[in-house]
């Protein structure tokens, strides 16, 4: 039998119909880890994983902690982290972490129709003079890309293979691997995001994110410029299957190098997961088929669940744009904290 993860909305971070769903202090397994007094926590065994072609608990139409199946946890609502310093968010750098396996298509498409609304949506709320930074990434090798840019975590300049747009998308205006406002997201972005079906079936999303954050040495000069001391740092996981199970760490350290790439401050990172999380959601006509549908993302979910901003959105959706828009509101009450 699966389990399921009930979540309680924060109060001041009213949530609509898009699914996105708010980090509490505690989520699944998984507890936000010691840092300037809070108590400590380890992180149990995972729990049992999600039956293939569950339907969850969608008939009955209740996600809360009382429905059948469920197991009963509740979570408290958090209060609100201290106050961003002001002008942390005259840059944003955002890293998509995009599942090229090959059921993901139509995800792909879904995906580059809503991210340059999303983006135009942050410039419009925090001004047209906001820094952006965009990167992508794949779950496998940059197998595309430009020699010595072909490891997992290289941002991607080039795609190739079947449904991908199979085109030299950078480097771009500025000489980056990444996209900033002097190129034309839509396109630059389009080109990038759409990495085709061919990549490895075993996803290792986790490990991506984390060679793109801490590049090693042979990918600094793939990676160099993408992060900046001084921006919020905004990623996006897109991916229908958990986390391959031997992929380095676990939900509480994957948190800990994220933080650590932002100089141990988690109030400047948005966590934003697009990934199969239990029902109710739109997966149809089963959870998981292995090809349609989404496998609950259980480490992925709990990994999300730690950060101050973390939110959950569900990949089954035929429409991203609701989410990204809610996802939109967040970073701006990030951005708008008063100070003291």
């Amino acid at each position: 039998m699966s389990r399921r993860l009930t979540w309680s909305l924060p109060a001041l971070l009213a949530l609509t119909a898009c699914d996105v769903t708010p980090r509490t202090e505690e989520v699944g397994d998984a507890t936000r880890p010691p840092s300037g007094g809070r108590d400590d926590a380890d992180l149990p065994d995972d729990p049992e994983p999600q039956d293939a072609g569950s339907t969850g608990g969608e008939e009955d139409g209740s996600s809360s902690g009382d429905a059948p199946g469920s197991t009963g946890i509740s979570f408290d609502v958090p209060q609100l982290p201290d106050p961003v310093e002001p002008g942390v968010c005259d840059a944003v750098d955002l890293l998509f972490v995009i599942d090229n396996s090959g059921s993901m298509a139509d995800e792909q498409a879904n995906l580059i129709a809503s991210v340059p609304g999303f983006i135009d949506g942050i410039t419009d709320r925090l001004g047209v003079s906001t820094d952006y930074h965009v990167g992508v990434v794949s779950t496998d090798a940059s197998e595309f890309n430009g020699a010595g840019c072909q490891e997992l975590g290289a941002l991607v300049t080039k795609t190739g293979g079947d449904l991908s747009s199979d085109t030299e998308c950078g480097p771009y205006i500025d000489g980056t691997h990444f996209i900033t406002p002097r190129d034309d997201l839509e396109g630059a972005f389009s080109c990038a995001a759409r990495l085709g079906i061919d990549g490895n079936g075993l996803e290792r999303p986790m490990d991506a994110m984390l060679e793109a954050l801490h590049p090693s040495d042979g990918l600094m000069s793939c990676n160099e410029g993408f992060l900046r001391d001084e921006a919020l740092l905004v990623v996006v996981l897109i991916t229908d299957e958990e986390d391959f199970e031997d992929s380095a760490g676990d939900p509480v350290s994957w948190y800990e190098s994220v933080v650590a790439a932002k100089g141990g401050d988690d109030e400047r990172v948005v966590m934003l997961s697009l990934v199969g999380h239990p029902k109710p959601n739109d997966c149809i006509p089963t959870q998981w088929t292995g090809m349609m549908g989404a496998e609950v993302a259980t480490r992925i979910l709990q990994f999300t669940s730690i950060f101050p901003y973390g939110f959950v959105g569900d990949i089954c959706s035929d429409d991203y744009a609701p989410f990204f828009t809610e996802a939109t509101e967040h970073i701006d009450t990030v951005c708008s904290l008063p100070a003291g």
